[in-house]
């Protein structure tokens, strides 16, 4: 099992494919962050991104998706992998503060197990303001379907 950057151009059909086996919605490939992981054996497994805040030392981890078909223990590894590999290009660009939102219980679980995460908010309810007034149909991947 190995990581490398993700490349969007080729390796946002691999996201799509796995947000769609989750029932999570597509992200917009515009709103992916340029940095990520991906995580394969023969294939792409697992994939993360992570913005980091241009002029300051704050990154912002998102979209940890791994494909459904993949056997459970190497989807353990591969997710193990894609986070520690997402911490390090944080490390790499000397950040002070790594962000990330789950409300996915195992996911919230490996980060405090695995990765040395701390529960920030407990409660928290998120925003979205459409500013470019594109015509985004499905929003899925960012609200609760309300």
């Amino acid at each position: 099992m190995q990581a490398r950057k993700w490349n969007l151009d080729t390796d946002y059909k691999y996201l799509v494919e796995w947000w769609k086996q989750h029932e999570f919605g597509v992200v917009p490939k515009n709103c992916l962050p340029p940095d990520g992981i991906i995580i394969e054996d023969d294939k792409p497994i697992c994939a993360g991104g992570i913005y980091f805040g241009i002029g300051t030392q704050f990154a912002f981890m998102e979209w940890i998706v791994v494909d459904k078909k993949t056997g459970l223990k190497t989807a353990h590894n591969a997710l193990k992998l894609c986070v520690e590999e997402l911490i390090k290009m944080a490390e790499e660009k000397n950040i002070d503060l790594l962000y990330t939102v789950t409300a996915d219980k195992s996911l919230q679980k490996r980060y405090i197990k695995y990765h040395g995460l701390n529960i920030a908010e407990k409660s928290a309810t998120t925003f979205l303001k459409n500013i470019s007034k594109k015509n985004y149909v499905d929003l899925d991947w960012i609200t609760d379907g309300k």
